[in-house]
This record gives structure tokens, C-alpha cells and sequence, in this order.
């Protein structure tokens, strides 16, 4: 059995709990999707930080690699 909480619409409280619900589905499911295409772009961004940190370690490689060759040569 639930009341209805006073000026709040999607509130109800549980008689026998005293809980406080939330009976706004759509809400809910608009939560749920901003949380995922949340968590989405953090991956995201994490992968391309770590390509980024890939190519800046190879590019260090390659100038190192460049610099013996230059010694070698002279």
C-alpha cells in the first residue's frame, strides 16, 4: 500500500516499509541511458588518451632510432 507524498508526483511512500519511491519510469530510463552514454564516452576518451600515449612513445622511439643513425653516419 503507498500515499502519496505531498506536492511531489512521483513520490509515493510504502505503508509498510515507509520507503520513499519513485513510480517515474520514464525518468528512470532516461537515467539509465544518460549513465550509459556516459560511461560510453569515458571509454572513449580513455581509448584515445591511451593511443595518443601510444603513437607519443613510438614518435620517441623513431627520433631516438633517428639520433643513432646520425651518430653512426658521422
Amino acid at each position: 500500500m503507498f500515499v502519496q507524498i505531498d506536492g511531489e508526483k512521483n513520490l509515493v511512500r510504502d505503508i509498510s516499509t515507509r520507503a520513499i519511491l519513485n513510480r517515474d519510469r520514464a525518468g528512470l530510463e532516461e537515467y539509465k541511458l544518460r549513465r550509459e552514454l556516459a560511461k560510453r564516452k569515458q571509454e572513449e576518451e580513455l581509448e584515445l588518451k591511451t593511443k595518443v600515449n601510444k603513437l607519443e612513445d613510438d614518435i620517441t622511439e623513431i627520433k631516438s632510432m633517428l639520433h643513432e643513425l646520425v651518430k653512426m653516419r658521422t
